[in-house]
């Protein structure tokens, strides 16, 4: 979690976002799209916390896209680094972290999508043991990745193992 290395007041850059990601993230867990399909919706400045952390019209589109693939999406919202998308298949709940390109001037044309959970196994008390949750990431993962690579107004998605904006 970004928390847990941070320091009270310490303020990240993106560089140091990929540092973090790569040592934490699911291998091939992470999406990049590229698409003029996502624009800044009117008042979206407003809503935002950071200048150009865009994706409410791709919060829009996963949300009424998903629920067709059995992925339930009961609310998104703006965060100070994006956007945050609640995911549920099943039992299995989590985020969707969507980035917009931090290089975008104007409407931004690529959007990264992350799993809120990073790594692979997390401890239970339930079970009292470590579970490992990749197949249930993964399992998201996969279907978003076929959602949006069935939109021909997407040309470009592509799985990645970190953060792919350096």
């Amino acid at each position: 979690m970004l928390s847990s290395r941070a320091g009270f007041g310490q303020k990240w850059s993106f560089s140091s976002l990929s540092r973090l990601m790569r040592s934490n993230v699911i291998p091939k867990s992470c999406l990049l799209i590229e698409s003029k399909k996502f624009p800044v919706l009117p008042g979206e400045d407003q809503e935002i916390t950071n200048e150009h952390m865009y994706g409410k019209a791709l919060c829009q589109h996963l949300q009424s896209e998903l629920p067709l693939v059995g992925i339930n999406v009961p609310t998104y919202c703006s965060e100070d680094w994006g956007w945050w998308l609640d995911v549920e298949r099943g039992n299995f709940k989590m985020g969707l972290c969507i980035y917009s390109d931090p290089g975008a001037t104007g409407d931004p044309e690529r959007y990264a999508l992350l799993p809120s959970i990073h790594k692979a196994k997390k401890w239970s008390w339930a079970k009292f043991k470590k579970v490992d949750l990749s197949k249930d990431v993964l399992g998201v993962i996969d279907i978003v990745e076929r959602v949006l690579k069935s939109d021909k107004g997407i040309p470009v998605v592509s799985r990645h193992d970190d953060y792919p904006f350096d």
